[in-house]
């Protein structure tokens, strides 16, 4: 089992959101991408210990598969919210 690699196991998600978050160009989605990377590690993280599979290279895949579709749904979300509140860009 996993254990004690619960947050060594979140760096990646972390580092991988924000990262994306910063291609948006502000602040803004900069942070969503790096809840959002956050997010997407944690819940890849309790499946693959679900399914026992920890101390391998699936999970390291697993975690980054799991950044790059939390940290794109959440900041996804972001923008969609914001034009609730300001209009669509043109």
């Amino acid at each position: 089992m996993l254990g004690d690699h619960f947050w060594p196991a979140m760096y990646p998600g972390i580092v991988v959101g924000l990262l994306l978050g910063l291609t948006g160009g502000n602040v803004v989605s900069a942070v969503l991408g790096a809840a959002g990377g956050l997010l997407g590690a944690m819940a890849l993280f309790f499946v693959f210990a679900w399914l026992d599979l920890g101390d391998t290279i699936l999970l390291l895949a697993g975690l980054i598969g799991g950044a790059v579709l939390g940290a794109f749904l959440l900041m996804r979300a972001g923008k969609r919210i914001r034009q609730v509140f300001t209009g669509p860009a043109h």
